[in-house]
């Protein structure tokens, strides 16, 4: 055992590190500038598919660009009635963050292993994909529990819902979310990092910077409890993706559940 952790407890520095980021946004271009340098070297002096403790600072380097992008102010809409707009900037905002860490990612799969390595494959079990068919039931469910939930932690939220059409730009920023984190956390940070970590490792490790990635201004009490059960989510979330062997269901029931946050961005006036 003392072995095996002695192996094992260099690959988490990076995480360590990239999970301090999250919860202190002075620390993401320091980070990053530093995640960069180790990985970039790693990549440049190995070819092929680079192995050892390296690969978890490879891991965490899309996760490090997100958040580093996401120090771009967050922007609120003015006018509630304005909220179908499918350019509305928090929408707009997601969208480049998604394309940031993306294409990061897409730059890094081939040394990786290729979309395989990340996931993006269809689930052998038929079973799985009718339940990722089915998420979008998850919608309505979130839209009207997720604010009453949300009470407690973020203080009152009502959303304003002009009409059916504000639902556009809220899918489409819920769809970005997911995408971005689904393919960053359960897919590169988890998958790449497992030679480092273990398999448990990786997942308990994306787990760790996903809840301190998800920690903000606006949480008006609760924060421990907060991070706490999206750490748990997070784990739940990667232990799917890991048995399954595809992101396919976490990236459904994580857009269908985004939508009321997404909303809570584009139509909340209170």
């Amino acid at each position: 055992m003392g072995a095996r952790f002695a192996r094992l407890a260099p690959g988490w520095l990076p995480i360590l590190l990239v999970a301090a980021d999250a919860l202190l946004p002075a620390l993401r271009l320091p980070v990053l500038a530093v995640v960069i340098a180790v990985a970039g070297v790693a990549l440049v002096r190995r070819r092929g598919r680079p192995t050892g403790v390296v690969v978890a600072w490879i891991a965490v380097l899309p996760i490090a660009v997100g958040l580093a992008v996401g120090l771009l102010p967050d922007p609120r809409v003015a006018d509630p009635g304005a909220c179908d707009d499918i350019f509305a900037p928090p929408v707009v905002r997601r969208i480049i963050q998604a394309a940031a860490v993306l294409g990061t990612i897409a730059v890094l799969a081939p040394r990786m292993g290729g979309r395989r390595s990340l996931g993006l494959v269809m689930p052998a079990d038929r079973r799985v994909t009718a339940l990722a068919i089915a998420c979008p039931l998850l919608a309505p469910i979130a839209l009207i529990v997720g604010p009453l939930l949300a009470g407690p932690f973020f203080g009152t939220v009502i959303l304003a819902l002009p009409s059916p059409a504000a639902l556009v730009p809220a899918t489409l920023l819920a769809m970005a979310n997911a995408a971005l984190e689904e393919t960053a956390y359960r897919g590169a940070a988890q998958h790449w990092a497992a030679p480092a970590l273990g398999r448990v490792g990786a997942i308990a490790a994306q787990a760790l910077i996903f809840g301190c990635a998800h920690q903000g201004s606006d949480i008006a009490a609760g924060a421990g409890l907060i991070l706490g059960g999206l750490i748990l989510a997070g784990f739940v979330a990667g232990l799917v993706a890991d048995r399954t062997g595809s992101l396919l269901l976490p990236f459904a029931a994580h857009a269908a559940i985004d939508i009321p946050v997404a909303l809570a961005l584009t139509c909340r006036v209170a």
